[in-house]
């Protein structure tokens, strides 16, 4: 039977272990931990975490491809996900930690006609498993360099800061590279004995990554740009990759040349030369990306949003589900992409806007915030 599966950034989420259950003794040592590390390093500059052979582990990875691959390199410990899709959907300030829960849950199952309960990616289930003290004596959080995993990060961090004592260890293993891996993308690409290596690099949180994620997203949720736009010049340096995923979240806003998002702009370009296959489509939306990888569902849902614009910006041809998977069907340029795609129209005067990035609101009847990209900054336009 297969598992329960929540499509979110491209990270299948498949049922995690029992609360109570234990994998196998790890088969990694010091030995097994490559000799050069030159990027990993950078990261974990500080005293790396010890451990006694009795150590009870929670492992909180960035989805279920990730422990998946901690159980096969038998690395031991109880396992659990933090994974919500934050880029996509609201995230406003001003609700509590219960109400925010209520409101991605909602958002995250759909319309009310396709949602279905999914106990493995319950959000609750995911605090759950942390707030089980007891069970575990280090609490080992893995996660990557990218924009999905950045924005958990600082909202996990946040949770756990009032909620974790204080004499529990947490620690963190978090890269944005590997070597083998010229175009390391995630944990998720290596193999169980390479993952195995980083249990020994992870480093302990401490008071100036709990202050910089709780002021990141602090920043997120604010109903407009501005402090997170200012956050990635200031000292980001406890997370090394919160700066960049930062600006590449700021570029999923309106341009001031075209209205198009980044993300928008890429596949109305790939649409520009002809029919395209969505299938076709999905790597070539990585082209130039370092920390915002598409995926299936995303580009699926992105095909059809521009198809249902008023013009439309795309044709979508699909194809029947029975013919497999999400990405079945193919785009086409219609006039109006094509204009848009030129300067000649913009975005959003052509076809209005309504959309949540964090706690910004975009609506096009409002002042609207813009990403101007020749000075790599937000700026606001006036209704």
């Amino acid at each position: 039977m297969n598992a329960p599966r929540l499509a979110v950034q491209g990270r299948r989420h498949e049922n995690t272990a029992d609360p109570d259950a234990t994998v196998k003794a790890p088969r990694t040592g010091r030995d097994t931990v490559p000799r050069a590390w030159p990027q990993i390093h950078e990261v974990f500059e500080e005293q790396v975490v010890t451990q006694s052979a009795r150590t009870r582990f929670l492992h909180v990875a960035n989805g279920t491809c990730t422990t998946r691959i901690i159980e096969s390199a038998g690395i031991p410990g109880t396992l659990s996900i933090w994974a919500d899709p934050l880029y996509e959907g609201p995230v406003p300030d001003g609700l509590t930690d219960a109400e925010l829960l209520d409101l991605r849950a909602r958002h995250l199952a759909g319309p009310p006609e396709q949602a279905h309960i999914d106990v493995v990616n319950d959000l609750r289930q995911w605090r759950a498993a942390i707030e089980r003290h007891e069970s575990y004596d280090e609490l080992i959080l893995w996660f990557e360099h990218d924009l999905f995993d950045q924005l958990n990060l600082i909202q996990l961090l946040t949770w756990i800061r009032d909620r974790v004592p204080t004499a529990k260890v947490v620690s963190l293993v978090c890269i944005g590279a590997f070597p083998g891996h010229p175009r390391f993308k995630g944990l998720g690409e290596l193999t169980p004995d390479e993952l195995a290596s980083l249990l020994e690099t992870r480093q302990r949180v401490g008071e100036a990554q709990y202050s910089l994620a709780e002021a990141a997203w602090q920043a997120f949720r604010e109903p407009t740009p501005e402090a997170l736009d200012n956050l990635r010049h200031t000292d980001t340096g406890a997370l090394p990759y919160l700066a960049a995923a930062v600006t590449r979240f700021l570029q999923e806003y309106p341009w001031t040349a075209d209205g198009l998002s980044r993300t928008e702009r890429r596949l109305l370009e790939l649409a520009d030369a002809g029919h395209v296959e969505l299938s076709a489509a999905l790597p070539r939306m990585h082209d130039d990306e370092d920390v915002y990888y598409i995926t299936d569902t995303s580009i699926a849902e992105l095909a059809d949003t521009l198809s249902r614009t008023s013009p439309p910006l795309l044709t979508l041809a699909r194809e029947p589900i029975a013919k497999g998977g999400l990405l079945q069907g193919s785009v086409t340029l219609t006039d109006a992409g094509r204009a848009v795609l030129r300067g000649q129209r913009d975005r959003v005067a052509t076809c209005g806007m309504d959309r949540w990035l964090g706690g910004v609101h975009l609506q096009s009847d409002a002042d609207l915030w813009r990403w101007d990209d020749k000075r790599q900054s937000m700026t606001v336009a006036s209704h």
